[in-house]
């Protein structure tokens, strides 16, 4: 792997060289392609239509959240594990693509007057959490490395929570996306701290880790400052 494609260097002490500002920078910028991708596509009828279909359904839904933002995390993972540039960017094109479909199909179902002040709102409201977790992150010695696990179970949880809503009471659903959102903030303090104590050596790892846990936050935030913005428009 080389050291264009994020692999870093080991000083004569044993320490990992680590680039943070490489990092965020990477992290940043593709979550700043995401939002505007689906931003764009939110005027995109046959778009919105798509995602309507899929993220109407629950289990549809989470099939395709799974494949294209799971899958694409994955792929890209092991991209940057076997040094491939090429195979990094095909996982993070996935990603970008699940993401940017369901932000799309939230924006599409509302008035198009709320859509930029919805993203204004939920930009800062992800940037405040994202700097709360690193700031807890970096200022204590806390042991984060089972967050991962934690992430985990929380995302199983929110799934057996909205299966058994969407059989039983549409309330459940409502608090399954709650869990979804706890466990993408769970998941993004596991990043951070990843970022913190130089676990993987790859920076665009870190990037794309740090990029997925903070687009989870922000579609989720996304979807409620929606809800908020349209009752207080009637």
């Amino acid at each position: 792997m080389s050291r264009s494609f994020g692999e870093r260097n080991v000083t004569a002490a044993g320490t990992v060289d680590r680039n943070l500002s490489r990092i965020i920078g990477t992290a940043t910028g593709l979550i700043a392609i995401n939002i505007l991708a689906m931003l764009a596509l939110s005027y995109v009828p046959p778009v919105v239509g798509l995602g309507a279909a899929l993220f109407g359904n629950f289990f549809i839904g989470i099939a395709a959240f799974a494949v294209t933002v799971g899958g694409g995390s994955w792929v890209a993972s092991k991209g940057t594990q076997r040094g491939s540039l090429p195979l990094a960017g095909v996982g993070v094109t996935l990603t970008q693509l699940g993401y940017a479909l369901f932000g799309a199909t939230a924006l599409g179902l509302a008035a198009a007057s709320l859509r930029v002040p919805a993203i204004g709102i939920s930009v800062v409201v992800t940037a405040a959490i994202t700097a709360a977790v690193a700031y807890v992150v970096f200022t204590t010695d806390r042991n984060f490395s089972s967050w991962q696990s934690y992430s985990f179970y929380l995302f199983v949880g929110g799934f057996v929570l909205g299966a058994a809503g969407y059989f039983v009471s549409p309330a459940l659903i409502v608090v399954a996306s709650l869990v979804f959102f706890a466990a993408f903030v769970v998941s993004l303090t596991y990043e951070i701290w990843a970022v913190k104590q130089d676990r993987y050596a790859s920076d665009l790892r870190n990037a794309i880790g740090i990029y997925v846990a903070v687009m989870g936050v922000f579609v989720n935030v996304l979807v409620w400052v929606l809800r908020i913005l349209s009752l207080l428009s009637e």
